[in-house]
Parts: C-alpha cells; structure tokens; sequence
C-alpha cells in the first residue's frame, strides 16, 4: 500500500478510552498487537469534563467527534522540513484502514495472526453479515439510553422500551444464526487460536458498553414467549450470546484498565443507570 506522503511515527488515536466508538478500535489494536510504537492512544477527558487531552505534552485534540487516527506527514515547504497532519475520522474507518495496512505488512505493521476481515469471499460475507448488525445494535442503543435513563436528554419511557425490543430483534438474529451454525464459542477463549473477527471485536464491545456502563446484560433473556417488532412469537433467549460474551471477555485485549481512562467516572456511570420505570 502507498501513502499519498510519507508518514512519520508514531501516529497518535484521540480517544475517550471508556466510550463506544474509541473502545472498539483500542480493542482492535490490541488483538493485532499493534505496538504503540506505532500508534500511541491519546486519552481525552469527557466532554463534560473539558473534552481535552488529559496529557499535554500531546497536541491539543483535532476538531471533530472521537476517536480520530491523527497521522504526521513529512512534508516540504519554503523554509525546509515541515509537519503536518492526516486525519481519519470514524472508527470503522480507522478499523479497516489499520486492516489494510496490516494485510500489506506496510512500513512496521504486519498481522501476526490471522487477519480480522475474514479470509475467504465467503467468510468475509458471514462476517459483514454479524458487523452490520453489531452497528445496528450500537445506533439503536443511542435513542433507547437518550430517552430511558439520566445520561440522555430526554424522557421518553415508551419510547426507550420500543427501541429496546429493536435492538433485541437484531440480537435475536444472530442468535438464530449461530444456533443454525452451532458456532463454537470456546474458541475465542484466551490462549486458544480461535478466529477473532471485526464483527466480533464490535459485538463484544456493544455487549461490554452496555453491561458495563448502563447494567444492562444483553445476553440474558426472560426465558419466556414474547412478540418481536412484527408481532411474531418467539422465545426470549440468548445462550450462544452469552457464551460469546463469556468467551470473549476471557481475552486480553477485552480486560479495561481504569489507569487508562477506560472505566467511566461515578457521576457518568450513576447517571447511565438511573433507568426510568417501564423502561426495563
């Protein structure tokens, strides 16, 4: 792969480590061994806490929503060498570009284990099949904490618990698939040579945010028969999600470090779980 410039390292990754979006690309970096060498993460504090680079001996944040992949350029001007900055901006963006970069063993990255965006057409197809209702959960999860707990804006109960049942459809999708599959969650355990996936790693962290932050184990079902979204009976259960959750959880790259910023504060965390009546 070619630049259009020449980078310098190490590249720095703005990111509030215990949120979402940042979270799911320190994930990524970890299960690729991407050695901070090469990417350093830059912790900002919370939005409501100044949404500034907790280190200042960093440069001050980019503009824009986080994380951002901040890249220094070697560049040329009239008074000799320069520097400047690349930015990429989302993290799937950031995600499959690192991918890219791996898989092409450019310039010091290089993928030590299998890559992450699947193999074969066919796999890559299961794989974007699992990510793009990962992505489904995490954007239907936004109006379902905005309306139903203290951290949003907004109370709207009734509206909290529908979008909950939306985000349980998309789950139950999986589900169903996996059980079809009878896909073996063992290997993804630590010190085994399972095929951890992109999908995965964004799965994992929307189950993680949402236990984790809001108290809210997505994997555990009533048990009992209920009417989905389109009125159809089904039985509310999740036994494949919760052996993947368990399993992956075992892996280093999942394990939060509070030194790290990647565990929220008391206030966000009381505020996230302060659920309205109904709601739950």
């Amino acid at each position: 792969m070619s630049l259009p410039f020449k980078a310098a390292f190490p590249w720095l990754l703005y990111a509030y480590p215990w949120m979402p979006f940042p979270r799911r690309v320190i994930i990524y970096l970890r299960e690729k061994h991407i050695p901070d060498t090469l990417i350093q993460i830059v912790p900002v504090s919370d939005p409501q806490d100044g949404n500034r680079v907790v280190n200042p001996s960093y440069p001050p944040r980019p503009a824009g929503s986080l994380p951002i992949l901040a890249i220094p350029k070697e560049t040329k001007n009239e008074h000799g060498n320069g520097s400047s900055w690349c930015y990429v901006r989302q993290s799937m963006a950031i995600i499959r570009f690192l991918e890219e970069l791996c898989n092409e063993q450019w310039k010091g990255f290089s993928s030590l284990h299998r890559r992450l965006d699947g193999g074969s057409v066919l796999e890559k197809v299961r794989m974007n099949e699992i990510l793009s209702l990962a992505e489904e959960c995490t954007v239907a999860w936004n109006p379902v904490r905005t309306f139903g707990t203290n951290a949003g804006t907004v109370s709207f109960p009734r509206g909290a618990k529908e979008m909950l049942r939306w985000v349980r459809r998309s789950l139950m999708t999986i589900e169903t698939w996996w059980q079809d599959n009878d896909r073996d969650m063992a290997v993804l355990r630590k010190g085994t040579e399972g095929y951890v996936t992109i999908a995965d790693i964004t799965l994992y962290q929307f189950l993680e945010f949402t236990k984790d932050c809001y108290g809210v184990d997505m994997t555990v079902g009533s048990g009992e028969n209920v009417r989905d979204v389109y009125g159809r009976e089904i039985v509310e259960q999740f036994p494949k999600l919760a052996q993947f959750f368990e399993a992956f959880g075992t892996r280093d790259s999942a394990r939060r470090e509070p030194s790290k910023g990647e565990v929220p504060g008391a206030v966000p965390t009381k505020n996230m779980q302060a659920w309205a009546e109904g709601v739950l």
